[in-house]
């Protein structure tokens, strides 16, 4: 599969809360907000947590080159007591043998850390 099809099928597993985690790999390098994890265990469970506020996505910008990717996607998101707002994330992925072995993401954590707070 290409680079394009495996991080498109990604977001769309996501999307429909599907079987997003069959094309992470066990070994994935995820970057985020002062931390870097190198299993597949830490970013499913990271991603976990974030999509369960999540109630819709959508993909703003989608750049492919070779086995690199860059992503900026909009989140809807909602609270459990309903609360709204929107996260703008930018990702940058690498594929290797068909799975996704690389995130890096990008996000204003202040305002995210202010919706969780309200709750």
């Amino acid at each position: 599969m290409t680079t394009r099809k495996i991080i498109k099928n990604y977001y769309d597993q996501v999307s429909q809360k599907g079987d997003w985690q069959s094309v992470i790999a066990n070994d994935i390098t995820f970057t985020s907000v002062g931390q870097i994890t190198h299993t597949k265990e830490a970013y499913v469970e990271a991603t976990s947590r974030f999509l369960q506020v999540v109630k819709s996505l959508k993909i703003n910008e989608f750049i492919v080159e070779g086995n690199k990717a860059c992503i900026t996607v909009e989140y809807s998101l909602q609270s459990p007591k309903g609360n709204t707002a929107s996260c703008e994330v930018a990702e940058v992925l690498m594929v290797q043998d068909d799975k996704i072995n690389s995130s890096c993401i990008f996000f204003d954590t202040a305002s995210f850390k202010n919706f969780i707070a309200q709750g």
